[in-house]
């Protein structure tokens, strides 16, 4: 039974794979993502004694921001096409539940974002060779909770997806992006605040939204300087605990929908 469920979801993860491959879409942003890395030599000779700071700051930039691109424009349509083109039907007429489907999507997801990750991280790894620049451990420690991020995206991608429109998928997921960004700001902001409406208001944000400054350790791999462990441990904990709440409200809110 297990080895049928999870032969299930590999073929629902291979079908989005194989979709993505001829997805033009993806292809153009991959491609543009390895030429704003690589056009980060040109800002680094433009700038006076900060190449190697400039070189890696846009690095990180892009690989982060091309997260948030490719999860809304995979997210945004991967529940949505199927029911538009009718194709989620024939899939759950089979001995197919509802949980496997989102199982087999997220998974799918996740296979498209790991390897345009790889490539991404790749190329600006390789530049930063090719410009002499040392690559530190922390480097790496800044890239996986840089993918850490994608991955939590995704799976709040798949929690909006299962209810709401792709216009209001992606409204949600790039609002959530930036202000979890702005997370400890907002605390500093409902900290000062007079007005006892406005502190709650910003307070009640700051804790229902992800934390996501805390899986931020590109200023640490940027100046070389030691990340703790425990810093290390909270970002994957909010990592695990996101994906494991989105991905169950996902769940239990696309098994009570309706589709006919």
């Amino acid at each position: 039974m297990k080895s049928k469920i999870l032969s299930q979801i590999w073929a629902l993860a291979l079908n989005v794979w194989r979709e993505s491959t001829r997805d033009r879409g993806i292809a153009i942003l991959v491609v543009f993502g390895t030429i704003c890395i690589l056009i980060s030599l040109v800002f680094g000779q433009m700038a006076v004694g900060g190449k190697i700071r400039v070189i890696q700051n846009m690095g990180f930039w892009v690989i982060g921001l091309w997260g948030l691109f490719t999860v809304l424009y995979l997210g945004s349509n991967i529940i949505s096409q199927e029911l538009k083109h009718h194709t989620i039907y024939m899939i759950l007429s089979r001995p197919v539940n509802r949980t496997v489907f989102l199982l087999g999507k997220f998974t799918g997801m996740l296979i498209v974002l790991f390897l345009i990750f790889l490539l991404l991280s790749t190329v600006w790894l390789g530049l930063l060779l090719f410009e002499g620049i040392d690559i530190s451990g922390m480097h790496f420690i800044a890239l996986v909770f840089i993918f850490g991020e994608w991955v939590l995206l995704a799976a709040l991608s798949l929690f909006f997806a299962s209810f709401t429109s792709p216009l209001l998928h992606n409204f949600f997921l790039i609002g959530i992006s930036f202000l979890g960004h702005w997370s400890n700001d907002l605390r500093m902001f409902a900290e000062n605040a007079k007005d006892i409406w406005l502190q709650c208001i910003l307070k009640i944000i700051y804790f229902i939204l992800p934390n996501l400054e805390a899986l931020n350790f590109r200023e640490m791999a940027l100046y070389n300087r030691e990340i703790s462990v425990d810093l290390l441990v909270q970002g994957g904990i909010i990592i695990l605990a996101w994906i494991t709440i989105t991905f169950s409200a996902a769940n239990i809110i696309f098994a009570r929908r309706r589709l006919i």
